[in-house]
């Protein structure tokens, strides 16, 4: 039976149930919440987005752009530095297994040979000093040469010739006067610009900086040298910035196009740029290899006002990025121009400035300067003003630069005597630069076994890794950093000490580019350059250009043969570590292989393909292009022919230390004899005039005077001829030409 619902009766206590509070009814709505960010979180929303406002500093750091890259790149499983302290740790340990399996009579005498290996490791460290003497010039004086130094740097001048370069007058606009004693509040700059410059600290405009901001305010074509760590970046970049802030904003469209040789530079001078116009509204955009193609594809749909870009990376946003061209640009840079006109970028420079417009301003800045700049200037700039505050070959004026001498069959001391240089006398803040990228590796893993803290910089790494190890040497967590030539171009490292040199370089314009990395902005810097017996020509066309004195470095013998006995104990960690490398990579290539198939079975067969990216040059020209620049027997290839495998002989690997530094200077001799070959030949005729160099004064002959045909000739020369017996051609030309007979005193036939 069903029970029936009682009545409340008169007097009888209710009692009734509370409701539930508010707080569980907060905790439900949260717990919704969570789950809905967790959703959106799973498809790829991030939680902390938001919008820049217009007062935000928009200034690029270098960690933020690693940031960024950092999931485009597949990173190893394990660091070449952690496969080093791994090689480190079992050495320790089976030394230390060693040690206590001896006996308590035997571990006496370890200890003392420990104390005595102490004692040879101390001496590694903190050895003899080594010998330094002054290379003097012939016939140079005992002048003071630092009071000079300074003198010239005070006057401040800017030297509107140089011998060697682009000379003619007719060609080249007139340049305008211009007062060293300015200062940015007087150049006419905006005050949301000097704000900027207030911002980067900037307070006193260096000699190029006050020579090029106002012509190129006005519009005109500049071709610019100065030395390395001027701020020629500053130079280009405000005169840019403030022409932009007064042009017409009805249409987003690229302006601006700045091309640099190097990932690492553009991005210097990306973030340089966002710092200077933080304070505008000028949007500027990043165009690089390594970075993320498809943000970079969405920013220049936008239509950025100035572009920074690598030449590769533009030419293929030009190919495949749609609605992006080069007319509307009105400003062409080229930072580093003799290095974006060499070989290596000849075919990408003249299709990028084919698409541009032919109505332009064009501004070329470098620290040397070359034919092939010469060239570009006299076909793409119009009347251009020549701006060198420097010499084309001037190093900076607080360098100092060492040299130290390797005594032929010696070659293989190299790695020892960096070695040593590194463990003794510069430890901290140390630039490396090698001719290879296997030498730099392997430097890496040496001083890295050596207990130094190191880092590597060259071509073979992502472009992860490579600003990794230089934010790393920024920050100075290392204290070496081992590169080829890809560091030595415009990078502005602060505080870099020394620059050490395992081989001198190609040419005297690339070892200008290595040791300006270091007494940049004023400073104090030294260069140490180890110096063969067929690198000493060099050598001797550097001490000449020298305006500093110039000094040799001895390090004693017995240092050089301990660091290469230690060198040779390392040899098979090296080794391992190199062994462990090539077993990742392998394992690393395989997993790439099987997601590959993974994802081909996973693809419906109806999809499309994806769209092959365009160059503007087929795979064959593009190879055959590559293999004529490269150096060693590679370059024996043909153009347009494939070799055959078959034919190719096998180059075994360098045993030891003298082999691999033959191989380095192997590099720099095939680098130098292409030069010569490339000098050798015919240049191309042009319509428009070029520079035919000096012309040398011809000696004007006089003609000959009517009146000493007419005339007799009275000259004491003429008298003593006609005194004189005939001459033998005259005997000739009458018919009386005999040989006169001994005793006779005339020519005629003695008397009967």
């Amino acid at each position: 039976m069903a029970e029936l619902i009682q009545t409340i009766e008169e007097g009888e206590d209710v009692f009734i149930d509370e409701e539930q509070s508010d707080e569980s009814e907060d905790e439900n709505a949260k717990s919704k919440q969570r789950i809905k960010q967790l959703k959106q979180q799973k498809k790829g929303f991030n939680k902390d987005f938001v919008f820049d406002a217009d007062d935000v500093d928009t200034s690029l750091t270098m960690k933020a752009i690693m940031d960024s890259i950092h999931f485009k790149k597949h990173v190893a499983r394990t660091s070449l530095d952690e496969k080093i302290a791994e090689v480190r740790k079992s050495r320790m340990i089976k030394n230390a297994h060693f040690n206590v399996s001896k006996t308590k009579d035997e571990n006496k005498d370890v200890i003392e040979e420990e104390a005595d290996a102490t004692d040879s490791e101390s001496e590694l460290i903190v050895p003899k000093q080594d010998k330094i003497r002054i290379k003097k010039k012939k016939g140079a004086k005992d002048d003071d040469l630092e009071e000079e130094i300074r003198q010239n740097i005070k006057e401040k001048k800017v030297k509107l010739t140089i011998e060697g370069d682009i000379s003619d007058e007719e060609f080249f606009a007139s340049t305008p006067h211009w007062n060293p004693e300015m200062n940015f509040a007087e150049m006419n700059m905006s005050r949301p610009l000097l704000k900027g410059i207030s911002a980067v600290n900037y307070i006193t405009p260096t000699p190029i900086q006050q020579a090029t901001i106002p012509v190129a305010l006005l519009g005109k074509d500049i071709c610019a040298c100065a030395a390395t760590g001027t701020g020629k970046t500053a130079a280009f970049m405000l005169p840019v910035l403030e022409r932009l802030l007064f042009k017409p904003r009805l249409a987003p469209v690229t302006r601006v196009l700045c091309l640099v040789p190097t990932r690492e530079l553009a991005i210097q001078v990306h973030s340089l740029t966002r710092q200077l116009a933080q304070f505008t509204d000028v949007q500027t955009c990043l165009a690089a290899g390594g970075l993320d193609l498809k943000s970079q594809e969405a920013a220049l749909r936008q239509g950025p006002d100035v572009l920074i870009a690598t030449p590769g990376r533009l030419i293929d946003h030009l190919h495949n990025t749609p609605s992006f061209q080069l007319d509307s640009v009105e400003i062409l840079i080229l930072d580093e121009a003799d290095r974006m006109l060499d070989e290596f970028f000849a075919e990408q420079m003249t299709e990028i400035i084919k698409l541009c417009s032919a109505n332009r301003q064009t501004m070329l800045f470098s620290a040397t300067m070359t034919e092939q700049v010469n060239e570009l200037a006299a076909v793409a700039l119009k009347k251009p003003v020549k701006l060198f505050v420097n010499s084309n070959t001037e190093v900076a004026p607080y360098l100092r630069q060492e040299f130290i001498r390797i005594r032929p069959n010696k070659e293989g001391d190299r790695e020892a005597i960096v070695a040593a240089l590194c463990s003794r006398t510069f430890v901290t803040s140390v630039l490396m630069f090698t001719q290879t990228k296997k030498q730099a590796h392997r430097m890496h893993i040496v001083l890295g076994l050596l207990g130094l803290k190191v880092a590597e910089l060259h071509g073979d790494l992502n472009q992860a890794q490579r600003l990794d190890g230089l934010e790393k040497f920024r920050s100075a967590e290392v204290d070496i950093l081992v590169c080829t030539d890809l560091a030595a171009r415009g990078l502005d490292i602060s505080n870099v000490k020394t620059v050490i040199n395992f081989t001198m370089p190609n040419t005297i314009k690339h070892y200008v580019h290595r040791v300006g990395r270091t007494a940049r902005a004023g400073k104090t810097g030294r260069s140490v350059s180890l110096v063969g017996e067929s690198e000493r020509k060099m050598l001797k066309e550097i001490v000449k250009l020298a305006k500093n004195p110039v000094r040799s470095r001895l390090v004693p013998p017995a240092v050089i043969e301990r660091y290469k006995t230690k060198l040779e104990e390392l040899d098979p960690e090296v080794g391992s570590v190199l062994r462990m490398e090539i077993e990742e990579k392998e394992l690393m290539k395989s997993e790439a292989q099987l997601s590959k198939g993974q994802r081909i079975l996973q693809k419906n067969p109806s999809d499309p393909p994806p769209e092959k990216r365009n160059w503007f040059q087929t795979t064959i020209e593009r190879e055959t292009v590559r293999a004529e620049r490269m150096l060693g027997v590679h370059s024996e290839a043909k153009p347009g022919k494939k070799r055959s495998k078959q034919k190719q002989n096998f180059i075994a690997p360098p045993k030891n230390a003298q082999e691999r530094a033959a191989k380095e200077l192997e590099k720099v001799q095939a680098f130098q004899m292409r030069e010569k070959k490339r000098k050798r030949k015919p240049k191309r005729m042009r319509a428009c005039y070029e520079n035919p160099g000096p012309v040398k004064p011809t000696k004007q002959t006089k003609k000959a005077s009517s009146f000493d045909a007419e005339l007799t000739n009275t000259s004491s020369r003429a008298v003593k001829k006609f005194r004189a017996n005939p001459s033998y051609e005259e005997r000739k030309k009458f018919g009386i030409a005999k040989k006169q007979r001994k005793g006779s005193k005339f020519g005629g036939q003695r008397a009967k």
